[in-house]
């Protein structure tokens, strides 16, 4: 700081209007020496202008210092800058504060100020509610990705089509981190957007979403600075700008920061709850929430996003424990600290739909309850409900052909399976991940002593939310009620309890 005074001070030292233009160049070498002693952050590069453009109180000398400020940040091809230069546009020369002597003339300064200070850095980004070809409405700030590219675009823009197999590119690199696409149409005829989506992705693309507004009703051109096209800009979960005047590569490359630092958080946050469950009580209710409790406060002190993120790890690492116990808890942290939360999660879903299913599961796949019905179809698609299998005992075996632990597992079953037959038990094999194709390709290149099932597709869905079937092999051992006996049991233990 004391450095700091003292070069504002030799700043200024000497300097008049009379001798101004022969400093100029000393006065600019010492702005630059006091910005490189600024962190390179938007706030306190705002603070840093305003402290050097009201240090004098010569007019000539402010507004030149003023001016070099913004033309310096206007023009910087640093991410975020812009906001700086809007300040000093709006705070000294738009309010008249200071005359603006640029090139460009007032009407060019306030246009640039017009058109982007909506869509600034860290700024939540403008709502769009724009309809799709088929007339549907779809909300920006509703749409449920972590993260959301805004990419404005015209199809005949040459500069667009140059643009698209990068950015097409880059979406498929990072599908696997949950990322979506707003995609607005600049111009009003939906038949030429209609002739692009069926030329361009022809195919089924859940992560794009293609928008037009054909009365430029929304405003969207001065929300966000979509004087040309194309233009792309990058949002957080919580719709929060942080990317803007994006090509595909600047795309990729924020948005594999983005994710290494999603991922670093995610392996550091599971491991230190996997160490904090091993040491904290959560045998009943009250000590589930001397446990927890904290976890909510700090977490939640530090931010939506890594409250998201903890309680999600949480609930996940309780509810696929095996231990009982922990099975409880997750129900505890469901009801307490998630479902009840719907404020903090910006995808409802998940504490609406995901959490709610996930906890009945883990309800109806406890040992003594009734398993959830469910309907399998064989190779001929003829369906077969599982409530309706008559049989002392049932193996409910869910398995994949790509599963090294499943061969062995089915060699030992096969060769007791006489022995459970006459014991009253029924083996019900369902294949978790061949398509119909596969699957009766499968029957044909393999033998087995008892029937195969097949999902079909528009059912995975409803079959994971009613049976733990991630791990496979996994196993169901249930009595002729269909009343869980045990899961999750190897072939020896199958034969003990199959009586």
């Amino acid at each position: 700081m004391i450095r700091k005074k003292l070069l504002i001070l030799f700043l200024f030292i000497g300097v008049s209007l009379s001798a101004y233009s022969q400093q100029r160049e000393k006065l600019e070498k010492y702005i630059e020496e006091y910005l490189s002693m600024t962190p390179p952050v938007t706030d306190s590069l705002i603070t840093a202008c305003d402290y050097l453009i009201g240090f004098s109180e010569d007019t000539l000398i402010k507004t030149h210092i003023a001016g070099y400020l913004f033309d310096r940040f206007y023009s910087s091809k640093v991410m975020g800058m812009k906001s700086v230069a809007i300040h000093i546009a709006k705070n000294y020369f738009i309010n008249k504060k200071l005359e603006w002597k640029g090139d460009d003339g007032m009407l060019l300064l306030r246009l640039f100020v017009e058109f982007n200070e909506h869509s600034l850095i860290g700024m939540d980004a403008p709502e769009l509610n724009l309809e799709d070809t088929s007339g549907n409405r779809h909300s920006l700030r509703g749409q449920n990705s972590k993260y959301t590219v805004v990419y404005f675009f015209d199809t005949d823009c040459s500069l667009c089509k140059k643009e698209l197999p990068g950015l097409k590119e880059t979406i498929k690199k990072y599908e696997g981190e949950d990322v979506g696409v707003y995609a607005v149409y600049t111009q009003s005829d939906v038949n030429r957007l209609k002739q692009f989506i069926q030329q361009e992705f022809p195919g089924k693309n859940d992560n794009w979403t293609f928008t037009i507004d054909p009365d430029f009703s929304s405003g969207f051109h001065k929300l966000y600075n979509v004087l040309k096209t194309p233009q792309i800009f990058l949002l957080d979960n919580n719709k929060k700008i942080i990317g803007r005047n994006l090509d595909h590569n600047t795309l990729s490359q924020l948005l594999e920061s983005a994710t290494k630092n999603d991922r670093q958080l995610s392996q550091n946050i599971n491991a230190f709850l996997n160490d904090y469950l091993k040491v904290v009580d959560i045998s009943d209710t009250s000590a589930m929430r001397a446990a927890i409790e904290p976890l909510f406060r700090k977490s939640t002190e530090g931010g939506p996003d890594l409250y998201r993120m903890m309680f999600l790890r949480l609930f996940d690492i309780l509810q696929l424990s095996d231990d009982t116990t922990y099975q409880k808890c997750a129900l505890f942290v469901a009801e307490n600290y998630i479902t009840n939360r719907s404020d903090l999660w910006w995808d409802n879903s998940v504490p609406g739909e995901y959490i709610p299913k996930m906890a009945e599961r883990i309800k109806r796949n406890m040992a003594g309850a009734i398993v959830n019905d469910f309907t399998f179809y064989t190779k001929k698609m003829k369906p077969v409900r599982l409530h309706e299998i008559d049989s002392k005992y049932t193996i409910l075996y869910f398995y994949s052909p790509k599963c090294a632990v499943c061969k062995p597992f089915g060699m030992d079953l096969k060769s007791m399976y006489k022995s459970l037959k006459k014991r009253g038990a029924e083996v019900i094999a369902v294949d978790v991940e061949s398509d119909l194709y596969t699957f009766k390709k499968e029957l044909k290149n393999t033998k087995a002593p008892w029937q195969r099932y097949y999902i079909k597709d528009e059912d995975r869905l409803d079959l994971f939310y009613k049976f733990r079937k991630e791990e496979v092999p996994m196993i169901y051992l249930l009595d002729n009620a269909k009343r869980i006996i045990a899961k999750k049991i190897n072939t020896k233990t199958i034969n003990t309890l199959v009586k």
